[in-house]
């Protein structure tokens, strides 16, 4: 008897040795895959998404790495900061990429950069590679250039720019912030023709033009970007004075510093024309803090003191010897009271009932939708997109059952076989414009926020 309940205590033990060692070895993981399950040929969209599984059951902010260039054209995002939610799973997906060229491709790994919450200590994972085949498109000729789209959304500064080059090197850059201009360029259209015969005097002459006009394009581009530089920097200087002026801020600021910690730069994230978030860190030996406000029409509002929460040093790194000692300890403890108590009659509890409420996912859904208008009013209008894009996918997923948060293009391949045009077309005409405004293609307006607020009431039912 003595003997077996020693061997249960040994397994107990070393099961709580495999346990606390899998719990210390959480770590964020990342996929990245396609959307499309058809051939992909050469004009097709095609969106590379990244699914994450997220161990630590909290919201964890993540930095994203990403290069997606295949057939001639591509997204190459430098720096992306994404909160990523406390679901198990999730998804990000970015706007589709048009190949140009037919051909074999295999997209780089993503790398993911993130605080592990259990550790307190920087990660870096990175994803799969993926190999993409684009095929060829007779009824769309293949382009001998190449666009390739930057992207830089970090520690408060958005800049995104995109580079065109043929196969004569010749090259042009447009940067433009998330609220500025835009430009396009269109192949194989009237205004460009791949593979037209000319002589070689037209050819030369041509190639002359093109030239002249591709200087004065960058020109022009050189002008404007200078001019939004010392627009930005007036904004930052006029920010600056006001803060100094403000109150709330300067007592922040007092008490910080009589605490010990020490400013860093400042960060202005602009959210509109008429709207900037203000960031100003401070940090001493153990801790941050950040002063945080709102630029809204010339005034300061919304000062607020965040804190960091500080992480122990020795966090989750506890000594193998040390833990082994701790679990020899219990399991010798765990002998002593069995040995005490165990000719006594074990008490029976009754196990607790746990009740089961249903989720009255219409009422919730339905309240995110006026939170989203409310965000709009407040001149958030890029959250206020994004809670309606999520109300639509909450309110479809609980109402047909799944167990998961849905994406964009997962919810409407689902509505596609529902055999419900109207629902489909309202659906994805919302999520398409609220994806164009998350990414910076499209610009919010009062009229168009309000027709997709209209659609999804009007599908939330």
């Amino acid at each position: 008897m003595m003997r077996k309940v020693i061997a249960i205590l040994l397994i107990l033990a070393l099961g709580m040795l495999l346990v606390t060692s899998s719990v210390a070895a959480k770590e964020l993981a990342v996929q990245k895959l396609v959307d499309s399950n058809k051939e992909i040929k050469v004009g097709d969209g095609v969106s590379v998404q990244l699914v994450f599984k997220n161990p630590f059951n909290r919201a964890i902010p993540i930095q994203i790495v990403d290069r997606n260039v295949f057939g001639n054209n591509g997204l190459d995002i430098q720096c992306l900061e994404y909160t990523l939610p406390r679901e198990a799973e999730s998804g990000l997906a970015y706007e589709p990429i048009v190949p140009y060229n037919p051909g074999m491709y295999t997209l780089d790994a993503a790398t993911v950069t993130y605080t592990n919450p259990d550790t307190g200590k920087e990660e870096t994972v990175n994803s799969n590679t993926l190999d993409i085949v684009v095929k060829e498109n007779k009824s769309m000729p293949s382009v001998q250039a190449e666009g390739i789209t930057t992207i830089y959304r970090c520690g408060g500064t958005n800049m995104q720019s995109t580079s065109y080059s043929s196969s004569s090197s010749t090259q042009s850059q447009f940067s433009s912030s998330s609220s500025s201009k835009s430009f396009n360029i269109q192949f194989g259209g009237s205004s460009f023709s791949v593979g037209q015969q000319q002589s070689g005097s037209q050819q030369g002459l041509q190639k002359r033009v093109d030239n002249n006009q591709l200087n004065q394009n960058m020109e022009q581009l050189k002008k404007e970007m200078e001019t939004e530089l010392q627009k930005q920097q007036e904004l930052e200087e006029q920010i600056q004075q006001e803060l100094a002026k403000n109150a709330a801020f300067q007592q922040y600021k007092e008490q910080l510093t009589n605490a010990g910690f020490n400013s860093s730069p400042s960060s202005f994230n602009q959210i509109s024309e008429n709207h900037t978030e203000i960031t100003v860190p401070y940090r001493n030996e153990s801790a941050e803090k950040k002063i945080k406000a709102d630029y809204v029409n010339g005034t300061i509002k919304n000062v607020t003191l965040e804190s960091t929460p500080e992480q122990k040093k020795e966090e989750g790194n506890i000594p193998l010897w040390l833990l082994l000692l701790t679990i020899i300890a219990l399991v010798i403890i765990g002998w002593f009271v069995y040995i005490r108590y165990s000719k006594k009659e074990p008490l029976r509890e009754p196990l607790p009932v746990v009740s089961k409420h249903s989720v009255d996912y219409v009422t919730e859904a339905r309240r995110m939708v006026e939170e989203a208008m409310e965000l709009f009013t407040n001149s958030r209008e890029k959250d206020a997109y994004e809670k309606v894009s999520q109300a639509l996918r909450f309110y479809f997923a609980q109402k047909f059952g799944i167990k998961k948060e849905l994406l964009n293009t997962e919810l409407i391949t689902i509505l596609s076989g529902k055999g419900d045009a109207n629902t489909y077309s309202n659906v994805k005409e919302c999520l398409d414009l609220c994806g164009m405004v998350e990414f910076a293609k499209y610009k919010a307006n009062k009229d168009d926020f309000g027709k997709i607020v209209t659609m999804a009431k009007a599908v939330i039912i």
